[in-house]
């Protein structure tokens, strides 16, 4: 359905596109990992060596930055849901059925134990002898050595926790279906901070003892969005990450700059704390599961059909970023609405003066198959239908032209 390279893929559809600026880098560019698994967790411990871990027990490693991945031995066939690096020898797993990896030698061997019967869903040791691990059923596990030995706490009622995340040894926070726990002695005492029963509450993702972040979808209203706090977490307020995209992971390398990653191959982007996101060419409508960055630059994400993407550029394509920079306060194209869409979806675009409007449709390989717009428009809003009725389902791009002002943005019709 798609070009077999996504580099080639943008490099057609910039030329046809005859834009201005020279195509110098792309955003996100796919790597080969030589599985078709569900990929769930990448971490890094530098530039170069980095670990993927997902189902059937897989787990991937590469010492050059990703150009290579090779498999390793894990001795498991149980899914693997989260990974936790502590150096460049010491690495920890958690997955399906209480599932417990640990190496001690950068992955060349495992040991395993079951340490529940509950599946766990995330793993964070702040050093290597201190961890902890949540999962179904509310489970909350802790070690003070190495993974020998834990000690169990359950919270009440059939809640699910997804993710765990430490600052430091002291200060940590768990997020949930509905929930948000905070700790700030080392677990000894998990306290409650938030609370949202409609909220999927996937990833959470802190910069220091105040700011965090955690992506979610509204399991009544099914709207994408962020919560963030500048507080540690004593209040938390909630921003639109884009359309439909559905928040699973979340990293932020600084407190301004983060992506989100999420269903339907979608990444957003921030560079202004969480207050706005911009969504990402990824060229993939694969669900990413995991993204993860070393610096504002080089980062990765993995997700289904054993889907990896790098990006050295933080997931921006130059030449496009460039041209939208460009008389941008004069016009403002929205994402459209809903992503993905099936088989009809919206378009919104501003105005602050009358002008002549472009607004054409094309697929991944820089052919037009759709003109909306060819005129002279008003000053203010307008909406413009996309009717997918008579195309295949895949990754399309809409291109809005006034003027030497131009924009591209990606949606995704999945029938």
């Amino acid at each position: 359905m798609f070009a077999n390279n996504l580099i080639m893929k943008i490099l057609i559809l910039v030329i046809f596109l005859q834009t201005s600026v020279s195509f110098s880098q792309t955003g996100w560019i796919t790597q080969n990992s030589g599985v078709t698994d569900s990929l769930r967790s990448v971490k890094f411990i530098n530039s170069q060596t980095g670990y993927i871990a997902g189902a059937h027990g897989r787990i991937l490693k590469t010492t050059n930055s990703g150009i290579n991945w090779i498999q390793l031995q894990s001795k498991t066939s149980t899914e693997i849901f989260s990974l936790s690096l502590i150096s460049t020898n010491n690495i920890y797993a958690v997955g399906d059925s209480g599932l417990f990896l640990k190496s001690v030698n950068s992955g060349n061997n495992w040991s395993s134990q079951r340490i529940t019967n509950k599946k766990l869903r995330s793993v964070f040791f702040t050093d290597v002898n201190n961890g902890y691990a949540v999962g179904d059923s509310g489970i909350i596990l802790r070690t003070t050595n190495s993974g020998v030995n834990w000690t169990f706490d359950e919270l009440s009622g059939d809640l699910r926790l997804t993710s765990v995340y430490f600052i430091d040894r002291s200060h940590g926070w768990i997020s949930g279906y509905g929930i948000i726990l905070n700790t700030v002695n080392s677990g000894d005492l998990w306290e409650t901070q938030f609370v949202d029963g409609g909220l999927i509450l996937n990833s959470i993702f802190f910069t220091d003892t105040l700011h965090g972040w955690s992506g979610y979808y509204d399991n009544t209203t099914f709207g994408p969005q962020n919560i963030k706090t500048t507080t540690g977490g004593s209040d938390w307020n909630g921003y639109a990450t884009g359309a439909n995209a559905y928040s699973i992971s979340i990293y932020f390398t600084d407190n301004m700059t983060g992506w989100s990653s999420g269903y339907y191959g979608s990444i957003v982007k921030s560079t202004d704390g969480g207050l706005n996101w911009n969504s990402q060419i990824t060229g993939t409508i694969d669900h990413l599961f995991s993204i993860y960055f070393l610096n504002s630059l080089t980062g990765w994400a993995v997700g289904e059909n054993g889907t990896i993407l790098k990006t050295n550029t933080g997931g921006v394509i130059t030449n496009i970023e460039n041209i939208n920079n460009m008389n941008s306060q004069n016009y403002f194209l929205s994402q459209n609405y809903p992503n993905p869409f099936n088989p009809v979806t919206k378009i919104n675009y501003e105005l602050k003066v009358a002008n002549y409007v472009s607004l054409k449709v094309f697929d991944v390989l820089g052919n037009e198959v759709a003109d909306l717009v060819e005129e002279k428009k008003n000053a203010g809003i307008h909406e413009v239908i996309f009717d997918g009725n008579n195309f295949a389902s895949g990754i399309y791009f809409y291109k809005f032209e006034v003027n030497d002002y131009s924009e591209i943005k990606s949606m995704v019709l999945l029938k």
